[in-house]
């Protein structure tokens, strides 16, 4: 095995030097190890395979505190050649099983099948309950959500894993290797963005780089917005709903509108920021009834992208969420679903409902009311008798404090990253950057944080057939850790690399000038 160290070099950056060094504990002995507060269920060899060089698998829980909770089940992979840092990898959703460790969301094939070989630790955690064993079954609560009637289990959920799956892998990884790792990063999507960002709030001096994508950082405000969003569709009886056949209509009128402003028509939109299309055109003339929408569909889709306003205030000051932006071109899906009337609570929610639907109503009856039979229809979050509650959840369950002063002073590099047509608003995600500039100034953001936006696409990733949706993100953030190499704009390819633009630096986005329209050099950032 061999273990990389960090030596000063007169510049003052840290380059890495690799000595040899043996593992203090066998991975099969792993088990027998007296640990604090962790328990280890198996440790296997693994040998090598062309995906992934040998390594020992190690799975272990950390118990709860109360009788009737669940422990945290983690998975730690340990390098039988080890570059001396280590990878923690957040959730997704409302959790319960352990993540994927393959290098984050949006990366490049290349990246993909080159993380493994980096020689790093991983670990993941389920976050302290598994959707193999909830209080209730998939039909009755089919977002997996009802772990949150446990205390624990929420609180768990909410804010405290991170931590606590953290503790529990560095034992594990000092007992084998005999050290503590040398560099330790959080890479996190969606949840698990969110639990990147609670990374470099609650424990800023524990992480050297941290990659947050698409963090659903104000997890409250983007329920209320998922709840008002889908009543604007399934209200007044499902007069707003727009059918599966009518969606392509305002998903046409959007991009006709929204595209040719980067200058290019090119079926990719590139500002979203500057993205306010009118619907007026698509509304039925009198007597109509096929090819157009009621006014009160127009209503339901314009509603989609109002923000939510509250009249009181979330943690951390906030009194809303940015509602959802235009050009998602699996709008309808997420949003309207294939009914005009979604089930109510259940059974077998989310077959036909809207996506969002779904995880705001799992919200509501799980985490505000916890009450199964709880009826989110109509969810009102300025109901004067529900906001007690929503701020002691939100208190808990938000990670949107924008003093990031101790994770800078650390040394610490954060990359934040959206999706311009995310389901999670990168409106909201900006509106968080802005708050961090507001607090810490502009030149010491610079020094030590990034924020980009991957223009059209998707929370899934996905955005217009062949238009740029990936970037090595983790190399750049491994690169700006332990060579100071600082990033600025980057190239944004498609899946087969053969459509590049920029990867522009927020509020900058990319504008066609001239050349070859696949290539990134034809185009440039602007503000």
């Amino acid at each position: 095995m061999f273990f990389k160290i960090s030596v000063p070099l007169a510049s003052g950056v840290m380059a890495l030097a690799v000595l040899p060094v043996q593992a203090q504990i066998a991975c099969d002995a792993l088990g027998a190890q007296a640990l604090t507060g962790v328990s280890v269920t198996s440790a296997q060899p693994v040998a090598a395979t062309d995906a992934q060089p040998a390594h020992c698998e190690v799975l272990a829980q950390v118990p709860p505190s109360d009788p009737e909770g669940w422990p945290i089940n983690l998975r730690v992979v340990l390098p039988e050649e080890w570059s001396g840092a280590a990878v923690q990898f957040g959730g997704g959703g409302y959790n319960g099983i352990i993540p994927r460790q393959d290098g984050g969301r949006w990366q490049t094939a290349d990246a993909a099948a080159a993380f493994p070989h980096r020689g790093h630790v991983t670990f993941s955690g389920d976050s302290g309950h598994s959707v193999d064993n909830l209080p209730l079954g998939p039909e009755a609560d089919p977002r997996r959500a009802s772990f949150a009637l446990n205390d624990e289990a929420f609180t768990r959920y909410a804010r405290t894993s991170v931590g606590e799956t953290y503790e529990a892998a560095m034992q594990i990884i000092e007992a084998h290797y005999g050290r503590a790792p040398e560099l330790r990063y959080f890479i996190g999507f969606s949840q698990g963005g969110k639990e990147a960002m609670i990374a470099a709030q609650d424990h800023p001096t524990r992480y050297n780089g941290i990659l947050a994508g698409d963090p659903v950082s104000n997890l409250s405000g983007l329920n209320f917005a998922h709840l008002q969003s889908s009543m604007g569709f399934y209200g007044n009886e499902g007069a707003g709903w727009v059918s599966p056949e009518l969606a392509p209509l305002v998903t046409e009128a959007v991009y006709a509108q929204c595209d040719p402003q980067d200058g290019l028509a090119d079926g990719w939109i590139a500002d979203f920021e500057g993205c306010a299309p009118d619907l007026t055109g698509l509304l039925c003339a009198e007597g109509a009834t096929e090819g157009c929408l009621t006014q009160a569909q127009i209503d339901a889709v314009t509603n989609m992208h109002r923000p939510v306003t509250l009249d009181y205030e979330l943690a951390n000051g906030l009194t809303g969420h940015a509602g959802y932006p235009w050009g998602n071109t699996a709008w309808q899906g997420s949003f309207a679903g294939s009914r005009a009337q979604p089930s109510r609570p259940a059974p077998n929610q989310g077959a036909n409902d809207g996506y969002v639907w779904g995880l705001g109503d799992a919200y509501a009856r799980f985490i505000l009311a916890r009450d199964e039979a709880y009826d989110s229809f109509g969810f009102d979050p300025n109901d004067p008798a529900l906001r007690d509650r929503i701020q002691e959840i939100s208190a808990l369950l938000d990670a949107t404090n924008p003093d990031l002063s101790a994770f800078h002073d650390h040394g610490g590099r954060l990359i934040l990253y959206a999706g311009g047509a995310s389901e999670v608003p990168p409106a909201e995600v900006a509106a968080y950057w802005t708050r961090v500039i507001e607090t810490l100034g502009s030149e010491v953001v610079q020094d030590f944080a990034r924020f980009y936006i991957f223009p059209s696409i998707n929370h899934g990733g996905v955005g217009p057939a062949g238009m740029p949706n990936r970037a090595d993100l983790f190399s750049v953030l491994e690169a700006w850790v332990t060579e100071d190499q600082a990033p600025g704009e980057l190239v944004n390819a498609s899946e087969d690399g053969s459509v590049t633009r920029p990867l522009c630096l927020y509020p900058t986005w990319p504008q066609y000038q001239s050349g070859p329209e696949a290539e990134a050099a034809s185009f440039r950032c602007v503000e």
